[in-house]
């Protein structure tokens, strides 16, 4: 049975994604033009992962009747306007390294609760997918 301990590693789950550098990079526009659009293609799955993972986890917690807490994009992202998807590419990879160690917290407090465990496991095995494939674009 789910608990409140549960339902709050579920919420920083929930704020770890909403807040991401990737669901931001969504809010903006480009930051370069370019003459491939591969770039953009992928910035775009990678919000639309986030975003399936995201309603997974609203969907939960109202299932659960339990307080849904969406994160606030930090200030420290305004000043991310106009700069180069190279300039960019490391920041992402922080965050979404930062992102993967909120989600193995959150793991660890929903032991014992399958379908939190469940949903967790599933959105971490699509965040280190995301740090991969960012990788990837940033030594490309």
């Amino acid at each position: 049975m789910p608990d409140s301990t549960t339902n709050s590693a579920l919420n920083n789950a929930l704020a770890a994604l909403t807040s991401s550098l990737v669901q931001y990079t969504g809010e903006c526009g480009p930051w370069t033009d370019g003459d491939d659009d591969t770039e953009m293609a992928a910035l775009d799955l990678f919000r639309r992962r986030q975003q399936l993972q995201i309603a997974r986890l609203v969907e939960l917690l109202r299932d659960r009747d339990a307080t849904i807490e969406f994160g606030r994009f930090p200030t420290k992202y305004t000043d991310l306007h106009f700069v180069s998807l190279e300039n960019l590419y490391p920041r992402m990879i922080a965050n979404q390294e930062a992102i993967l160690e909120t989600l193995k917290k959150s793991a660890t407090s929903c032991r014992g609760d399958e379908q939190a465990e469940a949903l967790i496991a599933d959105a971490a095995a699509e965040e280190q997918r995301t740090l991969e494939e960012l990788g990837t674009l940033a030594a490309d």
